[in-house]
């Protein structure tokens, strides 16, 4: 017998067996294998983001400071129309309920009486026989800062202190630029020798 004939079977059959081992110890390991991803469960919720902190939250937003603002005005009237409304109802007298009052004057600094802006008012005449008038809305331009706006209910005439302490302070209402989301008040002072508006504006935020 040919020794290659006889030797090759023999290796053929150790190598087959050898391979069908190796075959069954890589599926049992793979089988087995702690660094596969295991399959993402159906009750497996997603982690949920932190909520923002509260400096996360206030990123961005403007600081207000907690300190009020006041600024001292003095009203010098340019031009004011009275547009007599109130006749249209049949009222026939000087002046009826209803008469709107129109004015623009130039805002003065009170202590150097420079003029620093605008002044802008719309009344209406409330109640003829004390002469009182209602201003919804104010406006108050100071130069390169912004709008102030507030709410007026005055009386066009003489008026006593407790008079006047009957009406004001006067709420702010509202205001743009520097004053943008503005609260307080704006008054008079009590002892003003001043012929026009004499304000005293306070600011709080």
């Amino acid at each position: 017998m040919n020794r290659r004939e006889s030797i090759l079977p023999g290796r053929g059959h150790v190598l087959a067996a050898f391979l069908a081992t190796l075959a069954l110890a890589l599926v049992a390991c793979n089988g087995a294998n702690p660094s596969a991803s295991p399959a993402p469960s159906a009750t497996t919720a997603p982690s949920a983001s932190p909520a923002p902190t509260a400096t996360q939250q206030a990123a961005g937003s403007p600081a207000f400071t907690n300190e009020p603002l006041t600024i001292h005005v003095l009203e010098d009237p340019i031009e004011f129309t009275t547009v007599p409304v109130g006749s249209l109802t049949g009222c026939g007298k000087t002046s009826c309920h209803g008469d709107q009052l129109i004015g623009r004057s130039r805002m003065l600094d009170a202590a150097t009486r420079k003029e620093i802006g605008t002044f802008l008012v719309d009344c209406f005449l409330v109640d003829p026989g004390q002469n009182l008038y209602h201003c919804p809305a104010n406006t108050i331009t100071l130069t390169g800062r912004g709008q102030i706006v507030f709410t007026e209910t005055l009386l066009f005439r003489k008026a006593t202190r407790e008079e006047w302490a009957r009406w004001a302070p006067w709420p702010i209402i509202g205001g743009t630029g520097e004053f943008l989301g503005a609260t307080g008040d704006v008054d008079s002072p009590a002892d003003s020798t001043w012929s026009y508006g004499d304000f005293v504006i306070t600011i709080t935020r």
